[in-house]
């Protein structure tokens, strides 16, 4: 069992939460374990947003994710005293690395969907982060395909 879990959540991806949630809470250390939520802002590492995002707009943008993250811990009955929540801004795969190493995370749970043609030639997020997590990493295919 682990007691410090980090849980990268893409929010427009709300139907694929509750698993994601059960494989975090299925290897989380019941007594004393904690849940990291994170949520990262991609929006400046893609050129053409970047230019219609000032740090004001950012900032709401950011206040938003993070109101989100704690409607999404409550609908998914996550204990409150074992949940904390974090919004970065970055790359994915190196903003989910740092925060692991940051939190001294011994466990990431993260989620992946089916692969595609482009992931055998630019890695995906979770394949990046397995790569190079200095933690064991979860990762939880949610998308039914065949």
């Amino acid at each position: 069992m682990f007691k410090n879990i980090l849980v990268p959540l893409h929010l427009d991806y709300i139907d694929n939460h509750e698993k994601l949630f059960a494989g975090a809470l299925e290897v989380l250390n019941n007594e004393d374990g904690k849940l990291s939520l994170l949520y990262v802002n991609e929006n400046r590492t893609h050129g053409s947003v970047y230019p219609i995002l000032d740090d004001e707009n950012e900032k709401h943008y950011n206040h938003d994710a993070f109101i989100e993250l704690k409607k999404i811990a409550k609908k998914h009955s996550l204990p409150e005293d074992k949940v904390t929540f974090n919004i970065r801004d970055g790359s994915a795969h190196r903003e989910i690395l740092e925060e692991a190493r940051r939190i001294k995370a011994d466990a990431i749970v993260m989620m992946a969907t089916k692969p595609g043609l482009g992931s055998y030639f630019i890695s995906s997020t979770s394949e990046r982060v397995m790569r190079h997590a200095a933690c064991s990493v979860f990762v939880i295919r949610l998308t039914d395909y065949q």
